[in-house]
């Protein structure tokens, strides 16, 4: 997938996500819980996936910690700047 591509998803993803953290409560009446908190589970999936991509294959090479991964798709920031910290703190582990 085109790199532009990869970003305006994570950027619709990101602005997804800060409207249900924004606007969830006042839309609960309206919709079951569970579905909102289902849905935000499946923005972050995306962004997941989304990184995945962004990393490219040695992603599954890099054996970086699940919590670290988890951690990333959640975070606010561009899936870009998400995928060089974790470059980083994996450069950082190899060299110990």
């Amino acid at each position: 997938m085109h790199e532009t591509a990869i970003l305006q998803i994570d950027q619709a993803a990101l602005a997804m996500i800060q409207a249900l953290d924004t606007y969830g409560e006042e839309m609960k009446p309206f919709l079951d819980p569970e579905h909102l908190e289902m849905l935000h589970s499946q923005v972050v999936n995306l962004r997941r996936v989304l990184l995945g991509l962004e990393m490219g294959i040695l992603y599954q090479d890099w054996q970086v910690p699940e919590e670290l991964l988890q951690q990333a798709s959640r975070e606010l920031i561009p899936i870009n700047t998400a995928a060089t910290r974790i470059r980083d703190a994996a450069n950082r582990g190899s060299d110990e």
